[in-house]
């Protein structure tokens, strides 16, 4: 097995369709979303050098690609960190392999790491607890002698759809089942509500401010910013919205309520799942159930598409178990190489951190 490590993304065009078979239905590993996010975060980040491992055969068949970037800070050194990480949230990181060759990619990569000694730790955000080839790679890394500390997270819950909306319904509760059926047969399937989904470029400028609108409308209702108000969050989502549609994989919809939008959705579809990511509600709406109402219609649309998972993604919001949802438990890992500057430096901001908790604390006690 053959490794190679790569600082530019241009250099990487020849990978993209073997890295999106190994990235298989989800759309945060894809070399899209990937390349994206490291214009809009990485490339232009004096901090940031971009650090992708790609595992070959012999006849230089792509078998696994670790697709991280170094980020430099003063405090914590240089940490190896997975691309599509911090504000955009990417869900269900890792290292990519093929399920066959999972185990020798995991040693190689591993032993490629420890023999650099340009990275001081490896951060790794949102690794899904179970995930087989990221799982292998950092038992391979704490049995060279690394320092592996994992960290839970909030979890990524997924709805397993069945055929047919009827069984869907039979899946919740008997006062959910109730309420489905009131709100679909007494608001949807009336003429006071349009559901509208994005399937031109015109239909996606139209959509894309209603979203815009809904989202930060309703964030500053509850006296928070919204996600539109970061400028490079925006700039990526538009370009990587922009993309999906052309791909065919973008589900950016929106309801409206005679003829007023009062919800929006910005989801992914790829292979067998729909990736519920963003939205938006009018307040004013409120009383209506707006929320309720466009996901009952996202969901119809996505099992009429014969989509099996419709991923709600991270967060323990009490929602999500009441559409039957199922939890995934997500956690933080940390890795530190068996050297000693960066074992010193770990374990500084480990003491610091834990007297910052114990002032926390003491704070609390004596208030």
């Amino acid at each position: 097995m053959r490794l190679a490590a790569y600082d530019n993304f241009d250099e990487l065009e020849q990978c993209q369709s073997a890295w999106d078979r190994l990235a298989d239905r989800c759309v945060f590993r894809t070399w899209r979303w990937l390349a994206t996010w490291w214009r809009h975060y990485g490339s232009e980040d004096p901090r940031c050098r971009l650090h992708v491992v790609v595992a070959r055969d012999a006849d230089e068949q792509v078998l696994g690609v670790l697709p991280c970037y170094v980020h430099a800070s003063a405090i914590s050194g240089r940490t190896l960190r997975l691309l599509g990480d911090g504000e955009v949230c990417s869900d269900h990181l890792g290292l990519l392999a093929a399920t066959d060759n999972r185990g020798q990619v995991a040693d190689a990569i591993a032993d490629a790491l420890l023999s650099d000694p340009s990275w001081d730790a490896l951060d790794f955000a949102a690794v899904d607890d179970g995930e087989p080839s990221t799982g292998l790679l950092l038992d391979r890394l704490q049995q060279r002698g690394c320092h592996v500390d994992t960290r839970p997270e909030q979890s990524c819950w997924t709805i397993d759809l069945p055929d047919s909306w009827d069984e869907f319904l039979a899946m919740q509760s008997k006062s959910h089942r109730k309420q489905l059926r009131r709100l679909d047969s007494r608001i949807l399937q009336t003429d006071s509500a349009a559901w509208r989904h994005a399937a031109t470029a015109e239909d996606f400028s139209i959509g894309w401010d209603v979203l815009e609108d809904l989202h930060q409308r309703r964030r500053q209702s509850l006296g928070e910013p919204g996600c539109f108000s970061w400028p490079r969050w925006r700039a990526f989502h538009e370009d990587i919205a922009r993309q999906l549609l052309a791909a065919g994989e973008l589900r950016l919809s929106w309801l409206e309520l005679d003829g007023e939008p009062v919800a929006a959705e910005y989801h992914f579809a790829r292979g067998s799942t729909v990736f519920a990511y963003q939205g938006g509600l009018s307040p004013e709406a409120a009383d209506a159930e707006p929320g309720r109402l466009s996901l009952i219609a996202c969901i119809q649309h996505a099992i009429g598409e014969g989509r099996r998972q419709f991923d709600l993604l991270r967060g323990d919001e009490p929602y999500k178990a009441h559409w039957r949802a199922t939890p995934q438990a997500v956690h933080r890992v940390l890795a530190i190489p068996p050297r000693f500057a960066p074992r010193v430096r770990y374990r500084a901001r480990t003491a610091i951190r834990n007297a910052g908790r114990w002032v926390q604390q003491a704070a609390r006690l004596f208030s």
